[in-house]
């Protein structure tokens, strides 16, 4: 991951809720709904470029005091209630955790700047990460009375640490159109991964499918959302968001994939194949129904965060 001044090569990488109420999705939609990640600096042109998403990840540092462009990041986030916006945070430098008073300074920034969740990367173990730390910081995301989403390698890192309803497991790059093969799943054990996203999902957690093209954002087709997505849905029948994003997710372009792209070929891609383990009972009947699977308490590898291109 790129930080400004330093640069680390990594993977993508409970009280209650407060749920918006112009999210009135509804609560009997299986239809997956698109996500996003974006990178780059915010812009004028960002505010159109986001439109269609119902969840995007800002890049890291955007939270930070000092930040050049925190207040256009902030304006972005209060003048689009419409999207939960989610904050990056790494819960590992690569190899060891980050430090608990440093991650709880950064899920208050995040919070004050208006996010409505926290993108935990570099969770899993394969990053250093105990168990305890990532149980650890998803109760400090809801006692803030936001969301978490939990990107780690091997899904089973994801149970145990408290992910329910209104949370989500990023399942990153399991398949990559760039790579050989380009289905690749964590630890080359699909059954057992499948099995994790089932728990999850009865659980109440949603399950983002992302991958990343190799070129710059401005120059992925729509024939190639579609490819992705239909592979997508095909790997991880149970996912309800969807994410497709260029290189270095728009750092380099400060550019996001057109959510009706994706929103497009999620209506025309086969049906994803039910998955063996149902779903809780439980419905959405609020804010980001599809992304999550039950009714809440309340009512890249290289990633590369938010700099000017």
């Amino acid at each position: 991951m790129l930080r400004r001044a330093r640069t680390y090569l990594v993977g993508l990488g409970t009280a209650s809720f407060m749920w918006h109420p112009a999210f009135a999705w509804a609560a009997a939609s299986a239809q997956p709904v698109p996500v996003g990640f974006y990178y780059g600096w915010v812009t004028p042109e960002t505010a159109a470029d986001v439109q269609g998403y119902q969840a995007i990840v800002l890049g890291a540092d955007s939270e930070s005091s000092g930040y050049a462009n925190q207040q256009a990041v902030e304006q972005l986030i209060s003048a689009n209630a419409s999207i939960s916006f989610y904050g990056y945070v790494n819960l590992s430098d690569g190899s060891n955790p980050i430090p608990m008073p440093q991650l709880s300074q950064e899920f208050a920034e995040w919070k004050a700047l208006g996010v409505r969740g926290i993108f935990l990367d570099l969770a899993g173990s394969n990053y250093g990460v105990p168990r305890a730390i990532r149980a650890w910081a998803v109760a400090q995301v809801h006692a803030l009375g936001m969301r978490a989403a939990v990107n780690a390698w091997d899904p089973m890192d994801a149970l145990g640490v408290g992910l329910g309803p209104g949370d989500a497991y990023v399942a990153e790059d399991w398949y990559m159109a760039s790579r050989q093969p380009v289905v690749e799943y964590p630890n080359n054990a699909p059954s057992r991964d499948l099995a994790a996203l089932n728990q999850l999902e009865a659980q109440g957690a949603g399950v983002w499918a992302v991958t990343q093209e190799n070129e710059p954002t401005p120059s992925i087709t729509g024939v190639e959302v579609a490819r992705d997505v239909q592979a997508m849905r095909q790997v991880i029948p149970m996912a309800t968001g969807f994410a497709v994003g260029g290189l270095n997710y728009g750092a380099d372009s400060n550019a996001m994939v057109p959510a009706s792209s994706i929103a497009a070929a999620l209506a025309t891609s086969p049906p994803a194949t039910p998955s063996t383990q149902p779903a809780s009972g439980n419905a959405v009947a609020g804010a980001d129904a599809a992304l999550h699977r039950a009714d809440p308490p309340g009512a890249k590898r290289a990633l590369v965060p938010a700099f000017r291109a």
